[in-house]
């Protein structure tokens, strides 16, 4: 990468991480949401957050723990979710820049809205399963063109009523196995570089300095208000991608 591209590299995670601190949620959608508006490189923002991903939410499993018994309880959507990530991947690199641009601008826009939108109503249980098979294909299809896949998993932990332990556990371990999984087949598919899983995996010190500062702001910030600026924030982004995509079709 140029200077100029660390920098913008740089800026996009410390401020990613500040929104993580501050909020509990947002820093991969965050990260490659800035890096892509600042560079115009899609591709390369995707490839970046990967590495980072996977390490912030490996530290998330083990501080969590119970990682068979999560695994067992969310099988279904644990693989439907990474059978349909390694799918779309391959199907990624016959995308072009704008179509890469436009869905990652969806899901960003998704991702805002549905977060705007907490009030979902209950899961039945014996939708469950079903529930599971929606959330893990869309999740996985959504994590594989655009590199996000939380929009899916967090309606589906939000309507099964999980508690605040269960919900970050199962986050954890969804989004890191996600994690791995994208990065092996971005990696075998060559949108993953050894050089861009490096300064990947570099990025993750200014995401961890933004936390620190955004576990700051939130003793002094109304935590509910500066959310919605933030998620208002990201609509903003996401619906200006997908102008950026339609424009570059």
């Amino acid at each position: 990468m140029t200077a100029e591209l660390v920098v913008f590299a740089v800026g996009a995670y410390l401020i990613a991480g500040a929104i993580k601190g501050t909020i509990g949620l947002g820093m991969p959608m965050a990260a490659i949401s800035l890096f892509a508006q600042a560079s115009g490189d899609t591709r390369l923002a995707i490839a970046l957050v990967i590495v980072p991903t996977v390490l912030t939410n490996a530290w998330q499993c083990w501080r969590c723990g119970q990682l068979l018994a999560t695994l067992q309880r969310f099988r279904v959507l644990a693989v439907t979710m990474l059978v349909s990530i390694s799918i779309a991947s391959f199907v990624a690199t016959k995308l072009t820049a704008p179509a890469v641009t436009l869905s990652l601008g969806i899901a960003t826009t998704l991702f805002a809205v549905l977060s705007l939108l907490r009030d979902w109503p209950p899961l039945a249980k014996r939708f469950d399963r079903k529930a599971q098979w929606i959330a893990g294909v869309s999740s996985g299809v959504m994590g594989g063109v655009a590199g996000v896949w939380a929009p899916p998993v967090v309606v589906y932990l939000t309507a099964l009523r999980v508690d605040k332990d269960t919900f970050v556990r199962a986050s954890g371990v969804l989004f890191f196995i996600g994690g791995c999984v994208l990065a092996i087949n971005y990696g075998v598919n060559g949108l993953l570089t050894r050089n861009q899983a490096l300064a990947g995996a570099l990025l993750v010190v200014p995401a961890i300095l933004g936390y620190a500062l955004g576990e700051r702001l939130r003793t002094y910030l109304s935590g509910s208000v500066f959310r919605k600026v933030v998620l208002v924030f990201f609509l903003v982004m996401g619906l200006n991608l997908i102008r950026r995509g339609l424009v570059g079709a």
